[in-house]
C-alpha cells in the first residue's frame, strides 16, 4: 500500500505558494499550485489544509485577475465557495478569508464592503505571529484609503507596511509599492516635488530588480504627478512608457493608461490623438470589465468630444457616485465646471462646481467610507 503524504509536508508547500503570490510571481506561483494538486492525491486527510489550498486557489486567481487577466479563473465561483465554508474557518484560516474577500471586493470597486471585511480582518491582526502578513495587510488598507482620499490613514498604513518591508532585502518590490501610495499621496496633497524624488527612486530601485510590472507603474505613477503639476510633455512620455510595458504584459491596467493619456490630449488640445485614446480605452475596459474607466472615459468624451452633451457627462457621474468615487468625482467635476464655463454654458458650470463641492463634504464627513 503507498504511504500516504504527511499533511504537514503539503501545509509547508501551501505556504511556499503563498509566499510566490504574494510576491507576484506568476510562474512560480502556477508551478507550485500544481504541484500540490498532484500531491492531495495521496495526501492524508486534512480538512484545514483543504480549505487553505481553497483560500490560496482564490487568492492566486486575484493576482492573475491583475497581471494575467486573460488566464484568471471564476473568481466569483470560487468566493461563493468559501463563504459556504466560512463557519469551518478558525484561526489564521477566517483572518485569511475576510483579508482576501476584501482585496476581492476592492477590485470589483465594491469599496465600503472592501473596509468591511478589512475592518473584520483587522480585529485578527494582532494575533499574526508573520511580521511580512501583517505588512500586507497594513498595504491593502492604505491603498483602499488612498483610492477613497483618506490621506492621513493611507499615509499611516503605508508607511508601516514600508517600515517592515524595508527589513528584507527581498521584499524591495513591496517597498517600491508602499513609495507608491504615499508619493500618490502626495501629490493629491500638491507636494510634487516629494512626489516626484519618492517615484524616480521608486523607477530606479524597479529597474534594478528587473520587474516589468514595477517599471511600468513607476512611469504611470510619474506621468500621473506630472500632470497635475501641467507637465504634460514629461507626462505623456511616461504614460507612453507605462502603456508599452502594460500591453505587452496584458495587463488590467491598460484602459486607466489610456484614460489618463486621452487626459492629457485634452489638455494638449490634440483632440484627433485623445479620440483614438478614447477608442482604444473603451475597447480595452470592455474586455476587461472595467466600468470604472470606462465611465471616466465617457465622461471626457461626452465633454469635449460631443460637444458637452450633459445628459451623456451625467451618465458617467452616475457610476462613479454610486461606487462612492467622490475624490475622482470632485476632480471631473471641477473639470467639466471650468469647460462649461469657456464655452460660456454657465448653468451647466454651476452645477458641476456645485457637485465637485458636494463631493468634497462627503470626503470631509467620510461618506466615501
Amino acid at each position: 500500500m503507498k504511504q500516504k503524504i504527511p499533511s504537514e509536508y503539503v501545509a509547508a508547500k501551501l505556504n511556499d505558494w503563498y509566499n510566490a503570490i504574494r510576491k507576484n510571481l506568476v510562474a512560480a506561483s502556477e508551478s507550485l499550485k500544481a504541484d500540490i494538486l498532484n500531491d492531495f492525491q495521496d495526501m492524508e486527510e486534512n480538512q484545514d489544509v483543504l480549505l487553505y489550498y481553497s483560500l490560496l486557489e482564490f487568492r492566486h486567481n486575484l493576482m492573475l485577475s491583475y497581471l494575467k487577466p486573460e488566464k484568471t479563473e471564476n473568481i466569483e465561483k470560487n468566493l461563493r465557495d468559501l463563504e459556504e465554508k466560512e463557519d469551518q474557518m478558525t484561526g489564521l484560516l477566517n483572518y485569511y478569508f475576510w483579508f482576501f474577500k476584501g482585496m476581492y471586493e476592492f477590485k470589483q470597486k465594491q469599496f465600503v464592503k472592501a473596509i468591511g471585511c478589512y475592518k473584520v480582518a483587522e480585529q485578527k491582526v494582532s494575533a499574526l505571529e508573520d511580521e511580512v502578513e501583517k505588512a500586507e495587510f497594513f498595504y491593502k488598507l492604505a491603498e483602499i484609503y488612498y483610492y477613497i482620499n483618506q490621506r492621513y490613514l493611507s499615509i499611516n498604513y503605508a508607511t508601516m507596511a514600508s517600515d517592515i518591508f524595508n527589513k528584507y532585502e527581498t521584499l524591495k518590490e513591496k517597498k517600491i509599492f508602499c513609495d507608491f501610495i504615499i508619493a500618490g499621496n502626495w501629490v493629491e496633497s500638491m507636494k510634487y516635488k516629494d512626489a516626484l524624488a519618492s517615484l524616480a527612486n521608486a523607477l530606479e530601485d524597479a529597474k534594478q530588480i528587473e520587474n516589468s510590472h514595477l517599471t511600468a507603474s513607476a512611469h504611470f505613477n510619474l506621468g500621473n504627478c506630472y500632470f497635475y503639476q501641467g507637465s504634460y510633455r514629461e507626462a505623456s512620455d511616461h504614460m507612453d512608457s507605462a502603456l508599452s510595458i502594460f500591453e505587452q504584459e496584458c495587463s488590467s491596467y491598460v484602459p486607466k493608461v489610456l484614460y489618463n493619456l486621452m487626459y492629457v490630449r485634452l489638455k494638449q488640445e490634440n483632440h484627433g490623438d485623445a479620440s483614438e485614446y478614447y477608442e482604444k480605452g473603451i475597447k480595452s475596459a470592455a474586455s476587461l470589465g472595467d466600468e470604472e474607466h470606462a465611465a471616466k472615459l465617457h465622461i471626457l468624451h461626452s465633454l469635449y468630444l460631443d460637444g458637452g452633451d450633459r445628459e451623456a457627462v451625467e451618465s458617467g457621474f452616475h457610476y462613479l457616485e454610486s461606487k462612492h468615487l467622490y475624490a475622482t468625482v470632485e476632480e471631473l467635476a471641477l473639470d467639466a465646471a471650468q469647460y462649461y464655463n469657456q464655452i460660456e454654458r454657465l448653468k451647466d458650470s454651476i452645477f458641476y462646481y456645485e457637485k465637485g463641492a458636494q463631493a468634497r463634504r462627503k470626503i470631509q464627513r467620510g461618506d466615501a467610507l
